[in-house]
């Protein structure tokens, strides 16, 4: 549950900006811009330990933590997307199986942090598109419980492909992403453009699911990450918006793009096409099975004896 905070600002001019260019452009706040560069702090350090180092906080059954570059895709598995990542979903804490796993990292607690300040970002927006665009008597959309955030992390020089994700949309309510350099590019108008996340600005995108929230006022927007052969790491930060799936949804305008849609089935199977597993699989622990198994076997390798040389 999000914890109670007062929160006045208004954020009808944001409901604004998705009407006029298609997302929204939130102003990071010094304390929030610090919290997000620790994340790339603790994430490099993670991410250049060794593979058998980064495993041991791997709980992929529950999509949280280390997850190594090739499952997920954008587009088709043979073009998966190019970068590790480690992730942190609301609806695991508490769960003791996770805690055991990731609860001792100082990168996983940063992101939960992080998540707890985006998600009052996310209750605000919410709020004001229900007012803008739904019926009097909405009730107030949950999501903080399918929610979750994510570090991206790529190393670009040693990849050849023009793209390190191909064109998509994410299939959620909003994403809300922020990068520490150049490289993602959102579409305009029929072009992909700079999308400018490694500014002073965390960018919001809609996803499927929001359009269909709206009547498809507000469409998805497409994206990709291009890449800039950059010696240095890159590091994203994301947070992904996914309604609660212990709710009927109704959506804000109702018209025929939405009509007999069941948003919250959609929502929960719309990770497959990425290559991810349901809502309802990663709540239940029976994600990733062969995830868990190659975490088991690269453990074991590790614990094995290494044979003398000479």
């Amino acid at each position: 549950m999000l914890p109670p905070v007062n929160d006045d600002r208004d954020y009808t001019p944001f409901v604004r900006q998705f009407e006029e260019r298609g997302h929204a452009r939130i102003p990071l706040t010094p304390s929030l811009a610090r919290d997000i560069d620790n994340i790339y702090r603790l994430g490099e350090a993670f991410f250049a330990r060794s593979e058998a180092e980064k495993q041991r906080y791997s709980m992929q059954s529950f999509v949280e933590g280390y997850r190594e570059l090739g499952p997920e895709y954008s587009q088709v598995p043979e073009r998966p997307d190019l970068t590790e990542s480690f992730s942190a979903w609301n609806r695991n804490r508490g769960r003791a199986e996770v805690e055991a796993t990731v609860g001792d990292i100082d990168l996983h607690r940063a992101l939960r942090e992080v998540s707890d300040q985006m998600s009052l970002l996310v209750r605000g927006m919410f709020r004001a598109m229900a007012r803008a665009w739904g019926p009097a008597d909405a009730p107030e959309l949950g999501f903080y419980n399918g929610t979750y955030v994510q570090v991206n992390y790529y190393e670009p020089a040693r990849h050849s492909a023009e793209l390190l994700q191909d064109s998509h949309e994410d299939a959620h309510l909003l994403t809300l992403i922020k990068s520490n350099a150049p490289g993602l590019e959102i579409e305009i108008d029929g072009k992909f453009v700079p999308a400018g996340a490694d500014g002073n600005e965390i960018v919001v995108m809609p996803g499927s699911l929001l359009s269909l929230m709206t009547g498809y006022k507000i469409q998805p927007m497409y994206h990709q990450v291009r890449n800039n052969r950059r010696n240095q790491p890159r590091s994203s930060l994301m947070q992904f918006v996914n309604p609660e799936i212990n709710q009927k949804l109704e959506p804000w305008i109702k018209n025929e793009s939405n009509a007999g849609i069941d948003i919250i089935e959609r929502a929960n199977e719309g990770p497959k096409q990425f290559g991810m597993p349901t809502l309802v699989d990663g709540d239940e622990g029976e994600a990733f099975p062969e995830l868990m198994e190659h975490k088991e076997e690269v453990l074991a390798r590790a614990a094995a004896p290494q044979a003398k040389v000479g």
